[in-house]
């Protein structure tokens, strides 16, 4: 039973976090402000503006996109003294992007040519909260792993539990105990997985949903969700034809089977 706990010990990579009304409304004056300065309308063309605002942010924050074979550098950037940043890369096709803040805390995006994305974050609580706005696929993966956060911080509460209660004479029936309960996390994240990618057959965010990882082991696998995985494969060939990512799931599908 433990063993079974420290394979799935969570890496809670992805915080998120619901803002006061207040904080939010000084928030996007800020970003009004800046956009404004800075001549940004909605995008016609092939970049992404990504602006945002983190507080207690450090020194340099990185943008990088995911590649088929790795996380890939863009660019960095030095937040002001309110922790206002931006960027305008260029984009050809819909990708994966993730702002890294320090190691071990990133936020994942989505992001079309066109799009303006919108990152508010603040480094002084514990843990290290963000919200990402800006489009329907950003807004989706929010709320994915914000989910997922919740039932990773319950799996690691229930590990704490053990590693407190070692040697204890009811210890045997106490990891029987949690291992149920583990099970019934286990099994309400693979709902969730599932409900997911079914009512959003054809969004790009099912890619990244269908390859999440409780912890260190993936939910989801070709072999016994089969269903799932066919369905994020003809949603993104009917809406991502040509996409790289696209490209490549299709491809990998077809391999092991």
């Amino acid at each position: 039973m433990a063993r079974s706990l420290d394979n799935h010990s969570p890496i809670p990579l992805f915080r998120f976090f619901v803002i006061s009304l207040f904080r939010n409304f000084a928030i996007s004056l800020v970003i009004i402000v800046l956009l404004i300065g800075s001549g940004c309308s909605p995008n016609n063309d092939n970049t992404v503006i990504i602006t945002g605002q983190i507080e207690g942010a450090p020194v340099l924050i990185y943008l990088l996109e995911q590649t088929i074979l790795e996380l890939q550098k863009i660019d960095s950037a030095l937040p002001d003294e309110k922790g206002v940043f931006q960027w305008s890369p260029n984009v050809n096709e819909t990708g994966i992007f993730s702002l890294r803040v320090i190691p071990g805390e990133q936020v994942i995006f989505i992001a079309s040519p066109g799009d303006s994305i919108l990152i508010t974050g603040n480094m002084n609580q514990d843990p290290p909260v963000f919200q990402v706005s800006g489009n329907r696929e950003s807004s989706l993966l929010q709320s994915f792993y914000a989910y997922s956060a919740g039932n990773l911080r319950e799996v690691d509460s229930l590990q704490r539990i053990i590693e407190l209660n070692q040697g204890e004479d009811d210890f045997y029936e106490l990891t029987v105990r949690i291992d149920s309960l583990f099970n019934q996390i286990w099994e309400r994240q693979r709902s969730y997985e599932k409900e997911y990618i079914r009512e959003n057959a054809g969004d790009f965010s099912t890619l990244l949903v269908v390859n999440y990882h409780f912890g260190m082991r993936p939910v989801l696998s070709p072999k016994t969700d089969a269903g799932d995985y066919r369905r994020v494969d003809s949603g993104l060939m009917a809406n991502y034809p040509g996409n790289r990512h696209t490209r490549f799931f299709h491809q990998w599908l077809k391999e092991v089977k």
